[in-house]
């Protein structure tokens, strides 16, 4: 089945990204409406990045603020906003198991069983 994202991710950024994912939750066979939903969310997420990376360059990462006779440098709000956005899509993607941490390749090295063998701490 196809599954595309919202109307509203209009960004080509968003989209791929929205794409990547859907293959990722179907190669483990975790679609549900419930981590589409949060798929668009991420992708929706991708898409205020991209603006907020388009606002920097147009204006850098320090702007001129005027206030009546008074001039500062101020930075740019822009710059908080892309690491708060990043850090909530990472925790996104943690819901879906799609972090380094919970990839299915790392989680099948680490042995799980109770092995007998290691060092005196293991063994306490």
């Amino acid at each position: 089945m196809e599954h595309k994202p919202k109307k509203e991710i209009k960004h080509r950024a968003a989209k791929r990204l929205f794409e990547i994912i859907i293959r990722e939750l179907e190669i483990d066979d975790n679609l549900s409406d419930r981590t589409i939903m949060i798929t668009d969310n991420i992708a929706l997420l991708e898409q205020l990045k991209q603006q907020h990376i388009d606002d920097i360059r147009a204006r850098g990462v320090v702007e001129l603020f005027k206030n009546g006779t008074q001039e500062i440098y101020r930075q740019n709000k822009s710059v908080d906003a892309i690491i708060k956005i990043i850090e909530h899509q990472r925790k996104l993607q943690a819901e879906l198991k799609l972090t380094p941490a919970s990839d299915r390749k790392v989680s099948g090295v680490v042995d799980q069983g109770g092995s007998d063998q290691g060092d005196d701490f293991t063994a306490f």
